[in-house]
């Protein structure tokens, strides 16, 4: 089974995704998107490429693992120590320098590596002898944030903030960030098949439970918005609009993107075509 996911949201003023800082300039993430240009009768006469706000899969991801790590304990689920302490460590490593722990173990020992993947490399030994690999597609994939360019174009704006520094004045720092307001789409894809898979296409006995997983930090994922920079003092303005989902089997299919019209019904026409091929 394959199941994938369009969603669609309306976020004011996010800095989720920030791709760099320039002195006291924070960017914020942007990626190249399209734009159409439609004449007098609607017809399209053009696309244009332009660069708007984004936010990174991976990013996406991030906040994903996190959600994995918080629920895990709820159903009993293996986390291994690098993905439970992944806040100590300032990330997911996944037991990369650890390529001698097999595949199979990994999978069994540690949900996070299930369903997100791992790759794990050892260089080439003595004599030139060959390195090994040990790695594994992740089943759960996530696209980019982008804005819908058909209903509302996404914009950055820089907003001008002041350290205080009230005893010494002259120490007070001018900064700005960066902030993007769009409609965001986005695409979600799980390979349910693949969850809790050994290498040799047998399960993990508990498989039932992580499938479960898999969607339930999902729901925690979107509806906490458990991923992105600077919530502190940016926790963006977001309204879920819609989306729409796809179950297929036994080969995958994927949603197009819920862009701004009846996606639901152009889904399902999308999909009735697959079945009668």
């Amino acid at each position: 089974m394959y199941v994938s996911i369009g969603l669609r949201f309306r976020v004011e003023v996010e800095a989720l995704n920030m791709a760099e800082s320039v002195g006291n300039y924070a960017r914020h993430r942007t990626a190249p998107v399209l734009t159409i240009e439609r004449g007098s009768n609607g017809e399209i006469k053009s696309y244009k490429i332009t660069m708007a706000p984004s936010v990174s899969g991976q990013s996406i991801a991030f906040g994903y693992m996190s959600a994995l790590v918080a629920l895990a304990p709820r159903d009993q689920l293996p986390v291994c120590d690098k993905c439970a302490n992944y806040q100590k460590l300032g990330g997911f490593f996944k037991r990369a320098d650890e390529p001698k722990i097999a595949h199979d173990d990994r999978v069994k020992g540690c949900v996070v590596e299930d369903l997100t993947g791992f790759m794990a490399t050892q260089e080439r030994g003595q004599g030139g002898a060959k390195g090994s690999v040990v790695r594994r597609t992740s089943p759960v994939m996530f696209s980019y944030f982008v804005p819908d360019t058909n209903s509302a174009r996404g914009i950055v704006m820089p907003q001008l903030h002041v350290r205080y520094n009230l005893q010494n004045p002259e120490q007070q720092i001018p900064f700005q960030t960066e902030a993007g307001t769009a409609i965001y789409i986005h695409g979600v894809a799980i390979d349910v098949d693949r969850i809790g898979r050994l290498e040799e296409g047998d399960y993990v006995s508990d498989r039932k439970k992580r499938v479960e997983l898999a969607f339930d930090a999902l729901k925690a994922l979107y509806g906490g918005l458990m991923y992105g920079a600077k919530k502190a003092r940016y926790l963006p303005i977001i309204e879920h609009l819609g989306g729409v989902a796809a179950v297929a089997s036994p080969l995958p299919f994927n949603v197009t993107p819920p862009r701004f019209g009846d996606y639901v019904a152009e889904k399902y026409k999308e999909s009735s075509g697959i079945r009668r091929k």
